[in-house]
């Protein structure tokens, strides 16, 4: 065994082997030797003295989950969440790599801030982890930020979310730069929120999506729509991929699996922004990942403290956790509705192709760095905030039985989690 507890040579035989960037999907083995993918396929030759042979018999085998919407809280916030507890929560729901937004204290906004988050990523590496830049400076919507030095610190994208550009000239100041990131190949992420409007207002989210919508078309730019979470958005998105508009968008597990009544129930521990929608809304944003028009599904995990859920539905922060409960939220919630090739494509390659890392994450392709997500479809378990990696437990699935868990995960040939508990 290497150091680290990393094997020279594992097995992982007999899986449901699920990759979507190559159209797989059948009963397989995976071999990894070192931190590598070796081969895909029946493993039959003898294995390397000291190999492992894990029997995953009865489980998916898929790459490494990649959750492209999460908020580290780091810098600033590390009382509600640093980048150890995200890091640790992420492998326990399965994910190998994430992307933070930028909302941070401050806001990472220049090329400093973006070096900074990186190298503090460094000092924990766990896991894969990518920082977002801002669009604008400080989030304020009115100037538009140091792209240049962003990019020269390796942003993986640039996004304002947790607050929306209200002036259309900034909107379309930062789309028309095509120039300069069509060089860069750095993904806008949008968030889409008219502050006309109330949040609880669908109009304050399709609205906005149809102008975001309407510059993309006038530039010939492309553009991605953050946590999608009603039917108009839905369709205009839909009707926009018709006339081959350059958009992608993302919708998260709670728009998928809760609606209204559920945040009447629940309370503040359901208070997300936008917020939970009708039971038309959640079917139609189900009927977007059926047919595509909705090409990812990430978390927005957001974590707050029990002290400022407390406040009440009105003083309450927006936000809740996500990354621990994505994979049974999601297969319990879609399951019978589209096929597993697709959900898994929905959280591996499809991220990872949006955001350019699709040469190096989200496959099973042989040399590429062994990250992988093991999952029992069958497992039905209790969800117990309690036991969370997350600082946080601002969840609103406490006690729902569901399931289909994610049972190992492994990056770079490491096993991180192992039957639900931490190897490291």
């Amino acid at each position: 065994m290497k150091e680290g507890g990393r094997m020279d040579s594992m097995l992982l035989k007999g899986g449901r082997v699920i990759d979507p960037a190559h159209n797989f999907d059948r009963i397989a083995d995976v071999q990894i030797v070192g931190s590598k993918i070796a081969n895909v396929g029946k493993i039959s030759k003898r294995l390397a003295w000291g190999s492992r042979v894990i029997d995953c018999s009865g489980k998916i085998v898929c790459p490494g989950l990649m959750d492209m919407h999460v908020h580290g809280r780091t810098p600033g916030q590390e009382h509600k969440e640093n980048l150890g507890s995200l890091s640790l929560a992420a492998i326990m729901g399965g994910f190998t790599s994430v992307v933070c937004m930028a909302n941070t204290d401050p806001v990472i906004d220049s090329y400093e801030r973006v070096n900074g988050a990186r190298s503090r990523f460094d000092d924990v590496r766990l896991i894969n982890m990518y920082q977002v830049a801002a669009i604008t400076k400080d989030l304020a919507g009115k100037n538009i930020s140091d792209w240049a030095g962003c990019n020269e610190a390796h942003a993986i994208a640039f996004s304002d979310d947790g607050k929306a550009i209200q002036n259309p000239r900034i909107l379309i100041m930062a789309i028309e730069k095509k120039v300069f990131l069509r060089h860069l190949r750095k993904p806008l992420l949008l968030h889409c929120e008219d502050y006309r409007f109330s949040p609880d207002d669908k109009r304050s989210e399709y609205f906005y999506i149809a102008l975001a919508l309407k510059i993309a078309e006038v530039t010939n730019y492309e553009v991605h729509i953050q946590h999608v979470s009603c039917a108009e958005s839905v369709q205009l998105i839909r009707e926009a991929k018709a006339r081959k508009v350059k958009v992608t968008c993302e919708t998260a597990p709670h728009y998928i699996s809760l609606t209204e009544k559920d945040f009447r129930r629940i309370g503040a521990n359901a208070k997300m922004n936008p917020p939970l929608r009708s039971e038309k809304d959640r079917q139609e944003v189900i009927r977007g990942l059926c047919d595509g028009t909705i090409d990812v599904i990430a978390t927005d995990h957001a974590p707050h403290t029990p002290e400022e859920k407390a406040r009440g539905i009105e003083k309450a922060p927006f936000g809740i956790i996500g990354v621990e409960t994505a994979v049974p939220v999601v297969l319990t919630s879609l399951s019978n509705r589209i096929k597993l090739i697709e959900i898994i494509s929905k959280m591996t390659i499809n991220p990872a192709k949006i955001l350019g890392l699709y040469h190096d994450k989200g496959s099973l392709k042989p040399g590429l760095a062994a990250d992988i997500t093991v999952i029992d479809p069958l497992m039905r378990k209790r969800v117990d905030v309690t036991k969370f990696k997350s600082k946080s437990r601002n969840c609103p699935w406490d006690g729902k039985r569901l399931q289909g868990w994610p049972v190992m995960t492994i990056k770079a040939g490491q096993i991180l989690m192992e039957n639900g508990k931490l190897t490291i």
